[in-house]
């Protein structure tokens, strides 16, 4: 989505909505395979997801303030034909392969670690090594200041090989917290196309809304649910209104494709790129930095590198 302002403004003045956050990050470490850099200054947000009462989802389920009922399988052809509206919110992208809507862009397994120690609530930690990463990445995010999330995103990897890059990351970086508890996840980024079909809309990751460099998406999911009820309720075009938020995803995902193509001399040369003082200015500091940017970034990081060789 394209911000202004901060997305906790944005969605209290557009939608009514208000979402908490943990704290402020204010620190930003990136480590690559043989440097790192460090990045400060207000760099967003840190939001938690999970059962928590303070999480995301449960401040956004207060706030909705309707019936769920968790924990019931439905099949869409249960149901397709007794509902004038189904919004599909799965978070998977399992419908949209079945009815060829669906084009991958970028497969991962993802394995997600609560840790116990002490943290910096206000930084984050960044890792780039194809050793471990593949051209995947890991981050470790404090949600208080004794637990944390460390998370391992790997590329074209089966399930089995998990465990060895996991090992790996630990063993190379020097990881030594608790683990309390892992989870291990297949994502596969991609897009959907239309995103409704006859009655059926699809928002968040089903409707292809996390972008394939970071893998961030919940704020695209929130607002593709909110636009879904604006356009059932006023008879509005979906894929239309949809239209700038998915030509920001596949714009980001020129970012992906050249991270693709990384071995860890260039993941050096990267992290000391957005070391530099005018990127930092560039992408972290400035308000008014979108995505759409990312054909400027990659043309100055190419000049970056031909003045490096």
């Amino acid at each position: 989505t394209n911000f202004y302002t901060s997305p906790r403004k944005y969605f209290k003045k557009n939608y009514g909505l208000d979402i908490v956050p943990v704290g402020m990050l204010k620190k930003i470490i990136m480590i690559g395979p043989s440097n790192q850099t460090v990045v400060r200054g207000r760099l967003g947000y840190i939001l938690k997801k999970g059962l928590e009462p303070y999480s995301m989802e449960n401040q956004i389920a207060r706030q909705v303030n309707l019936p769920i009922n968790f924990n019931t399988y439905v099949r869409i052809d249960d149901i397709k034909d007794d509902f004038d509206y189904i919004v599909w919110a799965t978070g998977n992208n399992k419908l949209p392969r079945e009815l060829n809507l669906w084009t991958s862009t970028f497969n991962t397994y993802i394995r997600i670690a609560t840790l116990i120690g002490n943290f910096k609530t206000s930084t984050a930690t960044a890792w780039l090594n194809t050793e471990y990463a593949r051209n995947g990445y890991a981050y470790l995010t404090p949600y208080s200041k004794k637990n944390a999330t460390l998370t391992l995103i790997v590329n074209n990897i089966v399930p089995e090989e998990l465990d060895f890059y996991w090992k790996e990351f630990l063993d190379k970086e020097h990881i030594e917290y608790k683990i309390l508890e892992t989870r291990d996840v297949e994502y596969i980024a991609g897009t959907t196309s239309p995103m409704k079909l006859n009655n059926i809309y699809f928002v968040g990751n089903s409707g292809g809304l996390t972008e394939s460099c970071l893998g961030c998406g919940s704020i695209n999911a929130i607002e593709s649910g909110i636009i879904t009820a604006r356009c059932i309720a006023k008879k509005l075009d979906y894929d239309k209104l949809m239209k700038k938020t998915v030509n920001l995803i596949k714009t980001n995902h020129e970012f992906r494709k050249v991270l693709n193509t990384f071995d860890n001399n260039d993941f050096d040369k990267f992290v000391a790129f957005l070391g530099l003082p005018v990127v930092k200015q560039f992408i972290y500091n400035n308000p008014f930095f979108k995505a759409n940017n990312a054909a400027q970034i990659i043309k100055y990081y190419n000049k970056f590198v031909e003045n490096s060789i």
